[in-house]
């Protein structure tokens, strides 16, 4: 018989420096984004915002690359806000090992079609309605 693994301290870590990170990435962004005068073609509201980009895809990775390794406020407050977003797909994908470890295949098999529908949504879905505007 096999030796059941715990899930649940592991699962938590993985939620736990999820959140941890992104908060402090988005804290920082936001310092340096109140330390410095308001750049040129910053938007000035929210509304702006929406107007321009809603509905588009709106991150470039080279160009996230390149704002944050130039301390870019709204570059390294981006890369945070992708971790906090990418946190619960990292725990889905993660459960797909656990389940396996402990030889759980009915689970394994649950997660992986959860985990298939979340990554075709992100990467399929999404785009798909995003030039279709």
């Amino acid at each position: 018989m096999t030796e059941k693994v715990d899930l649940n301290p592991i699962i938590a870590k993985i939620l736990r420096y999820g959140v941890v990170i992104s908060s402090v990435l988005i804290a920082l962004g936001t310092a340096l984004l109140l330390a410095k005068d308001t750049p040129s073609g910053f938007p000035e509201s929210i509304n702006q915002v929406v107007s321009e980009d809603y509905g588009r895809p709106t991150t470039n990775f080279h160009e996230l690359l390149f704002q944050v390794t130039n301390f870019d406020p709204l570059g390294i407050i981006t890369l945070g806000l992708l971790i906090l977003l990418a946190t619960p797909v990292v725990r889905v994908a993660a459960s797909v090992f656990l389940f396996a470890l402990e030889k759980d295949w009915k689970f394994v098999i649950f997660t992986v079609v959860v985990l298939s529908i979340l990554l075709f949504s992100i990467f399929v879905v999404g785009p798909a309605e995003a030039h279709a505007r």
